[in-house]
């Protein structure tokens, strides 16, 4: 997302490594690694192999940094495993010696419960050293790991990892650390240090991942592309730039502490993109050539190569070409992001992909995502889903026993509306810009008796706590120049919080809004939506989720951006409880600001 001006604004089961070798009667992992990239295209999850040589896990330099330079990560939650990822570096890198990898029960590596190999050939320059191993099937439902990796007799850095319950669990509660927006360039990332010492159960990031630009940032933070551009232009920009974000320490703390739930928005590839229909590729007026098809095809499929190398996320991938490259004329039928988690009985995760099958967004006369609501509202076809995700995601959340139905919602979903120069606005990239396919789904929701709905959303560089309505009506202020959306008790579908940027400049930053005039300006802007019961654009951090049978309580942290240190300062702003069977917010913290 770039604001301009404040009125712009249940997991399936994959094979094992056991399932692979028995369906293909392969007797080694090369036999593995070949049935499985026939049927995954782009940078695809490895099934490793017994240990197979001894010595990869005897030889023992001990722990180096320099070997693994972006450190470790984990993913792609399972009730049977996850994903684990690396990369090595290229120099230590010699084209014959096996990767280990070894899972525990403890940090000593005393109860080990998985080691594996994956052979050179597997993780080398084609894929930019990274290696994402699938232990699916290898480990405990709804248990806790440690893990490390080994090559050439050097162990990178510890990791520690979550698996799901099991279907049919129970578990007393969930504890969810809720990230977004971390542009290296805006800021330091002090917000993942504390998601790291945070005792939740997994770390869920709603996109922006990374941005694609280059440029001069705060402090010693830049970045020069490969290309030379300004804004990534292929695979080896888009490769650059997570290398250089996973250089931030307080980063690889947090992805090494937690076990990763990710969705992309929009800087995974490029701002503000949608899918152009008619020319069957996808669109943006933020890149110099964005309404070129050939190109933004072969962007696409550039980024999601670097995105599926670096980011242990379980997206599902389709043959498309000989290279393991995804075909630029079949991007769409090839990648699907969006999936299902399921927590027991407690609370079902539906994230969601609001990027790959979005049309485009209704456009003023301006390029720009600020547009009138009255325009908006034209095109009742407009899609942000796609028809095949929206039935997905209506019937999988109606089919749900889960306590909670968790919607992980890249995009504001709750209308947000701005007045400006006597004009109702709405920001055309969020659910505003597709608010006739807002309202069917969340009617359908209600009209099926979903209860304890709760969307998870990120993207807007903000705080917000607020209510999901079926329907946002429009009243006409008394000069008739401003409008405010009804709230009506009765029309609420369940609520929505949003998870602030890590470092991203928000609103009152990018507008320039002096301290003094901050506290005003969100004020106004609540009062034309009194749905909203909360809303911060003045500072950056992270959210907490954290539900029971009872409840699912909100807490919103800002940590300072502008300092390096591992342990910048950090406060509570606002917490909200929501009773279950209720779509109530109640501030529940004795703060007052």
């Amino acid at each position: 997302m770039d604001v301009h001006s404040v009125a712009e604004l249940v997991p399936e089961r994959h094979p094992t490594r056991r399932d692979v070798i028995e369906a293909t009667g392969a007797a080694t992992l090369g036999g593995a690694l070949s049935a499985l990239s026939a049927e995954e295209a782009a940078a695809e999850r490895l099934a490793p192999d017994a240990p197979g040589d001894p010595a990869v896990f005897e030889a023992d330099r001990g722990q180096s940094a320099s070997a693994f330079p972006q450190s470790v990560a984990s993913g792609g939650p399972t009730p049977e495993g996850v994903l684990l990822w690396t990369r090595v570096a290229p120099d230590a890198y010699d084209g014959e010696t096996p990767l280990g990898v070894e899972v525990a029960k403890d940090e000593e590596f005393e109860n080990v419960a998985f080691q594996g190999t994956v052979p050179a050939e597997a993780f080398g320059p084609d894929r930019d050293f990274t290696v994402t191993v699938d232990v699916d099937g290898e480990l405990d439902p709804d248990s806790r790991y440690y893990y490390r990796f080994r090559y050439d007799g050097s162990k990178s850095a510890l990791g520690r990892c979550r698996t799901l319950p099991k279907p049919g669990a129970s578990p007393d509660s969930l504890r969810l650390a809720v990230a977004s927006c971390n542009n290296y360039l805006h800021g330091y990332f002090g917000a993942f240090g504390h998601i790291a010492d945070d005792e939740a159960d997994f770390l869920l990031h709603l996109g922006d991942f990374i941005y694609e630009y280059a440029g001069d940032g705060i402090g010693d933070r830049s970045i020069d592309l490969p290309s030379g551009k300004q804004k990534a232009w292929g695979l080896d920009d888009f490769r650059h730039l997570y290398r250089t974000y996973r250089s931030d320490e307080n980063l690889r703390r947090a992805l090494r502490t937690h076990t990763l739930i990710h969705t992309w928005d929009d800087h995974e590839i490029v701002s503000d993109r949608w899918w152009n229909y008619e020319t069957d590729a996808p669109e943006t007026e933020y890149h110099p050539r964005g309404s070129d098809p050939e190109f933004m095809r072969q962007l696409y499929v550039d980024g999601i190569r670097a995105y599926t190398e670096y980011v242990p996320v379980r997206a599902k991938y389709e043959p498309a070409s000989e290279n393991r490259g995804l075909a630029p004329d079949a991007i769409q039928e090839n990648f699907r992001l969006y999936r299902s988690f399921a927590f027991g009985d407690l609370a079902d995760l539906f994230v969601t992909d609001e990027r790959l099958y979005r049309s485009p967004p209704p456009r003023g006369t301006e390029s720009g995502t600020a547009v009138s609501a009255e325009f908006a509202a034209e095109n009742p076809g407009r899609t942000m889903l796609g028809e095949t995700q929206r039935e997905w995601l209506v019937g999988g959340m109606t089919d749900s026993d889960a306590r909670w139905k968790l919607w992980g919602n890249e995009v504001l979903a709750a209308a947000f509306r701005f007045v400006e120069g006597g004009e109702m606005q709405i920001n055309s990239d969020a659910w505003d810009g597709y608010r006739a396919e807002r309202q069917r789904v969340l009617s359908d929701l209600s009209e099926a008796g979903v209860e304890n709905l709760v969307a998870l959303t990120g993207d807007m560089h903000s705080y917000l706590a607020g209510y999901l309505l079926t329907e946002y009506e429009l009243t006409a202020g008394e000069d008739g120049e401003s409008g405010r959306a009804t709230d009506r008790s009765d029309t609420r579908a369940g609520v929505e919080f949003m998870a602030p940027a890590v470092s991203s400049d928000n609103l009152m930053t990018m507008n320039e809004i002096p301290d003094s005039a901050r506290e005003t300006v969100s004020a106004a802007l609540q009062a034309e939506n009194p749905h909203v019961e909360w809303f911060d654009s003045s500072h950056w951090g992270y959210a907490t989720v954290e539900m029971n049978r009872e409840e699912v309580v909100y807490s919103a942290y800002a940590v300072d951006r502008t300092t390096d240190a591992e342990d910048p300062p950090k406060r509570l702003l606002r917490r909200y409880r929501v009773p279950a069977g209720s779509a109530e917010l109640e501030r529940s913290d004795q703060r007052e600001e």
